[in-house]
């Protein structure tokens, strides 16, 4: 059996740009015999001027000049000083052919529009919808192909031609290729979501995983640069041992975690094996593990059977409604992109369903002056409530900013460590339990009021322009499902363990 192993998903921006493209295209049809004997005609004889080419026709000078025009404007021959000859375009299909009969295709002028990434100039399905919020990871192109795009999006729409013509269905079966580009400018430029998860194998390797879908059609060159610019993203902390990790099991006393811990060390591989694979070591009734983010679908889903658990009254307790809390860690890879949204989307629409009021407060740290910058990284649809810590001395961030709760109150949380790997210190490994015992529900609930009350609650974030509340305090606004206290008189419900 394997362990659990992807867990974190980021989405990063691919820069593109598209162009609005003007070009003479060959298309796969057979030229009329009237126009192929003329061509035919002109290779052997070189070069006929114009009345030549009249007379032996039989044509009439109008005649004449419509004919050529024509042909001309398919780019099938030039005239120069009233003399005719085969272009460039004829003469390259004749010596492909090796012969005197090769077979001509139609030249037509075709406007287009098409998608470049900005950095292998790969042709992409067109980008819709608005520039992504700094939520995802965005990628970078060079200076210098952000200055020469046009250019390379011309020489990439001739080089590339067969790629495009597979992206649109009505050049598919009878695109031929380039015959010349006249003229390109650009549209707009966007990013592309290209989402990779991370994950861990059982020899306690990370390893990465980019969105299949996308794999297929991107070239190396292309995959290697992503690949070069994530490994950029990735925090280059200096960490020894877990730090924090004893401080979180002694926290809510779980003396199973205890057992992997030796000194500085926790061995994780193990831990996973154990616990989440064999199951041969098992936390206590109400307690159950969890092994990465949050918003990672299986994680989510969970969590989401435990809200409409208690909000439809399934248990004996009865209905629950209230709102539910989440304490983000402090790490520039959590939250980006799809998965986070997708998550704060199901979580919002779960709470929403009977028409409480009933909402998903985010807690997040921010120092002062920082707050801009948080807004933009969490900003995702569906997002209502954001709210900022401030990390004040001596204590500063909860753990070292490690530790990430979820809170529905009397009922539930879930609480995570971050751990980092030896060889891996810049990626933090999700690993933690899911519970319903009245002594972690009253310590997760201290410990989110420590990070968010007094002095230490910033304000709340304003995610759109109609939000014009000021800021006060926490419970001010509207934050008062937290202002409960003594949870330990509970008894602990049944579980539901998963």
């Amino acid at each position: 059996m394997d362990i659990p192993s992807e867990f974190n998903r980021v989405t990063f921006g691919l820069p593109v740009e598209s162009f609005r493209v003007q070009a003479h295209i060959a298309l796969e049809e057979r030229l009329p015999v009237v126009t192929e004997f003329v061509l035919r005609l002109l290779r052997i004889c070189d070069r006929v001027s114009l009345s030549t080419f009249r007379d032996y026709f039989g044509f009439s000078d109008s005649e004449a000049l419509a004919v050529v025009e024509s042909l001309s404007r398919q780019g099938l021959l030039d005239v120069h000083d009233e003399e005719l000859q085969l272009s460039r375009f004829s003469i390259e299909r004749f010596d492909e052919a090796g012969g005197e009969f090769p077979r001509f295709s139609k030249v037509e002028l075709k406007s287009d529009t098409v998608t470049f990434d900005l950095i292998s100039f790969t042709p992409l399905r067109p980008v819709r919808g608005d520039v992504p919020s700094d939520n995802v990871v965005k990628l970078n192109a060079a200076e210098e192909v952000l200055g020469q795009s046009v250019e390379r999006a011309r020489d990439a729409y001739r080089q590339r031609y067969p790629e495009i013509a597979s992206l649109r269905e009505d050049l598919r079966e009878k695109s031929f290729g380039v015959y010349s580009v006249e003229d390109i400018e650009s549209k707009r430029r966007n990013y592309v979501p290209v989402p990779i998860a991370f994950a861990i194998n059982p020899e306690g390797q990370i390893e990465r995983k980019i969105d299949e879908g996308f794999e297929r059609i991107a070239p190396p060159e292309l995959l290697h640069s992503i690949n070069e610019q994530v490994t950029s993203f990735i925090p280059k902390t200096l960490t020894v041992g877990v730090p924090g990790l004893e401080e979180f099991i002694e926290t809510f006393d779980l003396k199973l975690m205890q057992q992997y811990l030796t000194g500085k060390k926790f061995d994780l591989i193990r831990y996973l094996t154990d616990v989440h694979v064999l199951r041969s070591a098992k936390y206590s009734r109400g307690i159950d593990p969890i092994f990465g983010n949050l918003y990672l679908l299986e994680n989510r889903e969970r969590i989401i059977s435990r809200i409409r658990a208690r909000r439809e009254g399934k248990r004996r307790h009865g209905k629950l409604l209230t709102s539910l809390t989440w304490l983000t860690p402090e790490y520039s890879l959590w939250g980006r992109g799809e998965s986070f949204a997708e998550a704060v989307g199901a979580f919002t629409n779960e709470l929403s369903r009977d028409k409480s009021g009933d909402s998903l407060y985010i807690f997040s740290y921010a120092e002062q002056g920082q707050e801009t910058e948080v807004i933009n990284r969490f900003r995702v649809s569906q997002l209502k409530e954001l709210h900022f810590s401030r990390p004040l001395a001596p204590d500063g961030m909860l753990m070292g900013g490690r530790l990430e709760l979820l809170l529905y109150p009397t009922a539930f949380i879930v609480a995570i460590y971050h751990i980092s790997m030896s060889g891996s210190s810049g990626l933090w490994i999700p690993v933690g339990f899911m519970s319903t015992q009245p002594k972690h529900l009253d310590i997760a609930h201290k410990l989110i009021r420590k990070a968010m009350s007094g002095k230490r609650y910033g304000q709340r974030a304003r995610l759109s322009q109609k939000d014009v509340r000021v800021p006060q305090t926490l419970f001010e606004q509207g934050c008062s499902f937290l202002n409960y206290s003594g949870l330990n008189h509970l008894i602990a419900e049944d579980d539901g363990s998963d």
